[in-house]
């Protein structure tokens, strides 16, 4: 009899299988590049393990691609036939479970059935982090926490997984804006486990959200820390650009940009995300781009039809606008409002509905229509949180919809916004206190020009 590193039983037949899926597991929590290198060495040493092939399958559902569909059901398929030969525990049946509800379009049911894991075994990290994922990618910010705060305090610091969940538990919490909880969290993360990328890219949310920028340039200052990542170390440094663009410091984000960002010019959808939405604010910062967002529209033209994540159909469509494919764009568009309306996930519809307008909000802005980029981006603006990612990621559609208002001259409505982002940020934010001295000027200008206009008349009188 075998257990893994959470202390459940696996049904492995052998140790070697039992020591690669405990590799798999800390590389998995770590977001390691060789995830799938050690979960290939586990199948190698135990090909009927059913839980291996069902979380195999969660994996690829996860990178929200459609042409891994495919290989996810053939992963169900043979966890299935694996169970049919040997016996497993109610805990791996319930992942294969969990795995066959997404594939059904029940991505919240799965979620749940990964949740309920966590009932009978509180150390499963492996249901912990995939339903953690999963939650993440539905914009499910209340569940997401609600498990966290379940369990995570039942991990005491002997465990050797403990620094991991604390990193999910930080990126829970900061989601819900209970930023010093989740700066503590997200310390003691990184403090336990130096390789938890995930909960040091969280303490990085915390000094984004609360405006310390010096802080973040510092905390994300030794990429060494995250070097064994998968490409969320290109989303790190994502983040690092972002306190450099509110410093000011075009030039060294444009150098992230081509030296880490997109080094790898891959199709991913978080990478694309990463450029992408990094672009747009730049554009915004009035700076030039060059001819940066061709490379992100040719990967993007390729992934149009995708249509398994709101949140990748929109940073598609925000990267083929970059580069003028405005047909492209409404391609995306023109999907989401179908999927809005006869998608079989009820999930996927309810995030398409959201997406629809801010694809179209997006065509308009990028068109010069700010007035309909405003109604369209506000209509969206309250109910986004359902295509996923995080508020630093959602953010890029806020800061596009301040801009539309400003444009199209709505500018009491943009002040007041901007205000609220500069006061939540503990009144630093380069972005929102240029734009409130531009209005402010504007304003001192029009009252001007008004007195002059009026001295005549009142002379007369």
């Amino acid at each position: 009899m075998y257990y893994d590193l959470s202390g459940d039983r696996i049904t492995v037949t052998n140790d070697a299988a039992r020591l690669a899926w405990n590799d798999t597991l800390e590389a998995l929590l770590a977001h390691a590049a060789a995830t799938p290198e050690h979960l290939a060495r586990t199948l190698k040493a135990d090909p009927h393990f059913a839980l291996a092939h069902a979380a195999k399958g969660l994996m690829l559902l996860s990178l929200a691609r459609s042409e891994l569909v495919g290989p996810a059901r053939e992963c169900l398929a043979t966890a299935e036939a694996a169970i049919a030969v040997r016996p497993v525990t109610r805990r791996e049946r319930m992942v294969v479970e969990a795995l066959a509800l997404w594939l059904s379009d029940a991505p919240r049911q799965a979620a749940h059935r990964l949740e309920s894991i966590l009932d009978d075994h509180r150390f499963d990290v492996l249901a912990l982090k995939l339903s953690h994922g999963l939650r993440f990618m539905l914009g499910d910010q209340n569940e997401m926490l609600a498990s966290l705060r379940r369990v995570a305090p039942g991990f005491e610091e002997t465990h050797p997984l403990t620094g991991y969940v604390n990193g999910c538990y930080a990126f829970a919490l900061e989601e819900h804006g209970f930023y010093a909880e989740a700066e503590t969290a997200g310390r003691r993360a990184v403090a336990l486990s130096p390789r938890d990328a995930w909960g040091r890219h969280a303490v990085a949310h915390v000094l984004e959200m609360t405006g310390r920028t010096e802080e973040g340039v510092a905390w994300l200052s030794d990429d060494r820390n995250w070097a064994h990542a998968n490409n969320l170390r290109f989303h790190i440094v994502w983040h690092l650009a972002l306190f450099h663009l509110e410093q000011g410091k075009i030039s060294e984000v444009l150098r992230l940009y081509d030296e880490d960002i997109r080094r790898e010019q891959t199709d991913d959808y978080r990478d694309i995300a990463n450029g992408a939405s990094l672009l747009a604010r730049l554009e915004y910062a009035g700076a030039d781009v060059g001819t940066r967002w061709d490379e992100l529209a040719a990967r993007a033209e390729g992934r149009i039809h995708d249509g398994r994540l709101v949140f990748a159909d929109l940073h598609y469509a925000l990267s083929l606008l970059g580069a003028g494919h405005t047909d492209s764009a409404e391609t995306i568009a023109r999907s989401l409002v179908q999927d809005s309306k006869f998608h079989p996930s009820v999930e996927r519809r309810d995030a398409a509905r959201n997406g629809a307008m801010a694809a179209y909000g997006l065509i308009a802005f990028r068109e010069g229509d700010y007035d309909e980029a405003s109604r369209l981006l506000g209509a969206a603006r309250k109910g986004l949180v359902v295509i996923g990612g995080s508020h630093a990621q959602r953010d890029l559609f806020e800061q596009a919809y301040t801009e539309s208002l400003i444009r199209s001259g709505s500018h009491d409505l943009a002040s007041e916004i901007l205000r609220n982002r500069l006061a939540q940020r503990g009144g630093s934010n380069l972005y929102a206190a240029k734009r409130l001295a531009m209005l402010r000027n504007r304003s001192a200008g029009r009252a001007a020009a008004l007195v002059v206009a009026a001295t005549p008349l009142a002379i007369a009188h």
